[in-house]
């Protein structure tokens, strides 16, 4: 009888802790479009700790059982969890610092003094971000992001408007708002696990010898991209410059 209940027990420990994981996967129900993108953040942000707690619970039970041994099962139990804390120190979440002590940047542009203007995602859904560029956002730009600049080509501002759209598009930016004859388009990007919207302009200027081109990249909620928006505009660039 005693056996049986421990049985029990158990069992309902892990139930328990497998439900407690729920929080960890708030970006899929946010993918999958069963709640908001920051519902989920904040699922997962709210309840990590608890969500952290249970993981161990079921890592240990998994061993446990598997190994069937408990001197086998707690070294392989530290083992994992200091390979995941380290991962998770030195690779997760990490954002350049600065000597601002600033928080990150959600608003990124390739011209400071003039940044490219939303115009057909001025309004777009969920957006509680504002689009003003300010100084305070300035600073925290150049202080994080130095190498942001525009992209300078000998191509023709026609040429640099087709590459640039054909390269938002490969890049899987969800395009919209084109006007050719303005030499700008629109777009719209998607963080891959929480699933929150980043909207961008790309506007193309002739210049004497070619064209210049500038982006702007913001998110619609949340006080930093993770530095996002610069490695969106980086990999543009990158793109852009080997065609």
């Amino acid at each position: 009888m005693q056996k049986k209940t421990k049985f029990i027990l158990l069992r309902v420990i892990f139930v328990a802790a497998l439900l407690a994981l729920i929080p960890l996967f708030g970006g899929v129900g946010s993918k999958l479009g069963l709640w908001e993108p920051m519902t989920g953040f904040r699922m997962t942000m709210n309840y990590m700790n608890y969500s952290a707690i249970a993981a161990l619970v079921v890592l240990f039970m998994l061993l446990k059982y598997g190994l069937k041994d408990l001197r086998n099962t707690v070294i392989s139990f530290v083992a994992l969890v200091a390979c995941v804390l380290g991962g998770y120190i030195y690779g997760v979440n990490q954002e350049p610092t600065d000597w601002t002590g600033l928080r990150g940047v959600n608003d990124i542009s390739t011209d400071k003094e003039n940044p490219p203007q939303f115009e057909a995602l001025l309004d777009a859904p969920g957006r509680t971000n504002s689009l003003e560029y300010s100084a305070e956002t300035v600073a925290r730009q150049s202080a994080k992001f130095p190498w942001v600049q525009p992209v300078l080509t000998d191509l023709s501002a026609a040429d640099a408007y087709t590459r640039a759209v054909g390269i938002a598009t490969d890049l899987g930016w969800e395009v919209t708002g084109e006007d050719p004859d303005r030499g700008r388009f629109e777009a719209t990007d998607y963080t891959k696990w929480f699933y929150f919207h980043d909207d961008l302009v790309v506007r193309i200027t002739a210049e004497t010898d070619g064209s210049r081109v500038d982006l702007r990249s913001s998110s619609r909620v949340g006080g930093s991209d993770h530095g996002l928006g610069a490695i969106r505009i980086m990999k543009f660039t990158e793109a852009f410059n080997s065609q």
